[in-house]
């Protein structure tokens, strides 16, 4: 018998356990996954993108979280020996709609505290030359990471702090009780 069961694997799956375990400290706790590995999905077939909000609206919930989360998972990567690239990410305007459509996602930036710098045409070429634009804003937070790799860590921690996880179990029902 186990207090928490979270079926999943995956990031989603994996972080819930991680917070059950600092929030409820001494509660027993299984993850089941189906596979024989965490992250066999959607969490291991990504872009592996650490996004930086950009695209939310200004002072909303998800651009907030978006920016904690990609905050957390830097700071997480870090003290788990997990690398991970800051790089930046292009957003190029190739024609006069696309040119307001930018503007509009630079006065988010502002309004949302992104870092960002924006490019003028003469700039982009020079610093992507096989990109052909009439501007663009580099959006300084935005990174990359292996996110099997945090799952990998995060399985990690949990099992060491006593939470089991289960590989090769699917789950095919659920029945809920008066006891649970």
């Amino acid at each position: 018998m186990y207090d928490y069961c979270i079926i999943g694997g995956g990031i989603v799956g994996l972080a819930t356990a991680m917070a059950l375990q600092e929030r409820m400290g001494g509660a027993s706790i299984v993850l089941l996954e189906k596979e024989r590995e965490l992250a066999r999905h959607q969490t291991g077939h990504n872009s592996g993108v650490i996004h930086a909000g950009i695209y939310y609206a200004p002072g909303s919930l998800k651009a907030k979280l978006c920016r904690e989360g990609a905050e957390a998972t830097k700071e997480f990567c870090t003290g788990n020996g997990i690398s991970f690239e800051t790089c930046g990410k292009l957003l190029v305007a190739t024609n006069d709609a696309e040119i307001e459509r930018m503007e509009s996602l630079e006065e988010r930036a502002q309004q949302n505290g992104i870092e960002y710098t924006r490019l003028s045409k003469s700039q982009l070429r020079s610093d992507e030359p096989n990109i052909a634009g009439l501007g663009a804003l580099l959006v300084h937070a935005t990174g990359i990471v292996d996110y099997s790799a945090v799952c990998r860590a995060m399985a990690e921690r949990i099992e060491v702090r006593g939470g089991e996880i289960r590989r090769g179990i699917e789950a095919t029902a659920i029945a809920e009780e008066d006891g649970g």
